[in-house]
């Protein structure tokens, strides 16, 4: 490596491009990184003498150019200082235009682009992919006010910021900057150390070591990066066109661009737990490196199955991406349950319907009984915690007990659960329905599906959740009323039974049933289209035994929803 102080000036002159490489995150500086730059330049400003302010080191490693082209180097550290301050030589060249247009043309030709050359070759700085529209539509631009700006992503807001600053640099102060001074501060006085690495160093294990702390880069980032750097440079490009950047944009298109990456690394933590791995959760990026580098089919392979399981992932997670609508229903049901540990081995699953060793009516038969088993055991009361070691594990004891049959094979194996993992049998089921309380604000669309499941059932016809809301029976609220019909032990009944199963019902009417006496409730009630409320019929008093009753009658059923027995 070679080290030596420069100024911005000397580091962008000559037919030079520093690329910022795919191992690099998007542009990511924020408001108090800008304020803190613009600060530090108003202190040279306002600083009689002639002060110097030190930036940091800009790494960089220089790879062959040709002897017609630009020198190209890739910035391993240094891309958020190297691109905020072109753009804000950019801004600075626009405002000049007005007052000294020979000025604002030197700083675009010496400073922002290679002029006599074309396509990208022609930009100074050329920005990850993310982020390089943006930044050549504002090199490329006229001035603020050009219709051709990319006006999104965090280097437009950059640009509109300093843009700002330059024509008000003091709120409410009517104050106006000398531009050319400007332009000597950022070309002369702020310094660097430029540390050029040559061609045969590793740039990405330069990088790595350089963001050690993994505050800088999240786990999604790492693994990117690591991937293209076992990539040859000459494929890096069109596998990112083609196999990365459309995964990304396809879980942007689901979550936005804030949460994206995110559910880009869990859907990487549930591929590396699909065949029994335990992984823990903030080592994706590790275990993906091991995988990699200890494949046997090489990287673009190792990277193809990635995307195919990640896209098996967006669809099981994101229901509306499932174009077989019965498949769609299960998945949406599971997301209802909030029951997607599961989706470690339904990742398997997929890909056995999809390769069609597996049908649809099997694959249908499988998510019933992953279902049942959750179910059962929310009502029996059973911890969640050793789910993820059952996922985990699930689809290499299903292969075991019978790789013919992996529907046959998954009831084997989850009958033969003991303890923790233990698939509650019809009578510990029929308990927990009867006794335990299901109903809190957080379960509420659980509980809902539950019901509406039993109202299925019933009429043999989907239910349109869309205006239909829980009703508790016996009220949150007790009126005399109700402490009257109760007993002398309302508030033990109440306490015990409120948001048991047997105290909920499906409703259009919930606002106008409130806290009524039973016998308004039961106008309601016997007038109800639900099939599930046609039990009200027959009842006139609404107590614990009321209650149990009921729960019992619809355990009957919900054995049958959720069943152990092979289904036909």
């Amino acid at each position: 490596m070679k080290a030596s102080e420069t100024s911005l000036r000397n580091l962008l002159e000559g037919a030079k491009q520093f690329q910022i490489p795919l191992f690099q995150r998007p542009y990511s500086w924020k408001k108090g990184n800008w304020e803190t730059l613009w600060e530090d330049l108003m202190s040279l400003y306002t600083a009689e003498g002639k002060d110097f302010y030190f930036l940091g080191p800009i790494v960089t490693q220089s790879i062959p150019g040709t002897a017609e082209g630009i020198s190209p180097f890739i910035v391993i550290d240094g891309q958020q200082r190297l691109t905020t301050l072109t753009l804000l030589l950019a801004v600075l060249r626009h405002y000049l235009k007005k007052d000294d247009p020979e000025k604002a043309e030197e700083i675009y030709e010496l400073y922002l682009i290679n002029k006599f050359k074309k396509n990208d070759d022609i930009y100074k700085v050329l920005p990850t992919q993310d982020d390089r529209d943006s930044y050549k539509s504002i090199i490329q631009s006229k001035s603020a006010k050009d219709k051709s700006l990319k006006k999104d992503g965090q280097i437009y807001e950059a640009y509109k910021f300093f843009e700002k600053k330059l024509k008000t640099p003091i709120p409410n102060e009517d104050i106006s900057l000398n531009y050319n001074k400007i332009k000597t501060i950022l070309l002369e006085r702020l310094l660097f150390v430029n540390i050029t690495s040559e061609e045969r160093d590793n740039a990405y294990l330069i990088f790595e070591s350089l963001n050690n702390k993994g505050e800088e880069l999240t786990q999604a980032d790492l693994v990117r990066n690591y991937i293209f750097m076992k990539l040859p440079s000459e494929n890096r490009e069109e596998v990112y066109q083609k196999k990365w950047l459309p995964l990304q944009e396809s879980f942007k298109s689901n979550l936005g661009k804030k949460d994206y990456v995110d559910e880009l690394t869990n859907a990487f933590w549930f591929y590396l737990r699909k065949d029994g791995n335990t992984i823990n959760e903030k080592e994706v990026y590790q275990g993906i490196k091991r995988l990699f580098d200890n494949s046997q089919n090489g990287v673009k392979a190792e990277l193809n199955e990635l995307i195919k399981f990640a896209g098996y992932y967006q669809r099981i997670n994101f229901y509306d991406k499932e174009p077989e609508q019965k498949l769609q229903r299960w998945f949406r049901r599971l997301d209802r349950l909030d029951f997607t540990t599961c989706h470690i081995f339904l990742l398997n699953i997929y890909r056995d319907y999809e390769d069609q060793r597996l049908s649809l009516e099997e694959f249908e038969k499988i998510i019933q009984y992953l279902e049942s088993y959750f179910v059962r055991r929310l009502f029996a009361g059973i911890s969640t915690r050793s789910l993820g070691i059952v996922f985990n594990n699930l689809y290499q004891e299903v292969q075991k007990a019978n790789p013919e049959d992996l529907v046959a094979g998954l009831r084997t194996v989850l009958l033969s659960y003991e303890k923790s993992k233990i698939w509650p049998n019809d009578e510990d089921f029929r308990q927990g329905i009867i006794n335990k309380s299901v109903y809190s604000n957080t379960s509420r669309d659980r509980v809902k599906l539950i019901l509406e499941s039993l109202e299925e059932y019933l009429t043999k016809e989907r239910v349109d959740p869309g205006n239909i809301t829980i009703e508790h029976i016996m009220p949150q609220k007790l009126t005399k009323n109700w402490q009257d019909m109760l007993g002398s032990k309302y508030k033990s009944v109440h306490k015990k039974w409120l948001h048991t199963l047997g105290n909920l019902t499906l409703s259009g009417y919930n606002s106008e049933l409130s806290n009524k006496p039973f016998k308004d409730k039961l106008h309601y009630l016997r007038s109800s289209n639900f099939t599930l409320n046609k039990y009200f019929q027959n009842v006139n008093v609404w107590n614990e035994e009321a209650i149990k009753s009921r729960a019992d009658y619809l355990a009957t059923i919900a054995i049958k929803i959720w069943p152990q027995e092979e289904t036909t």
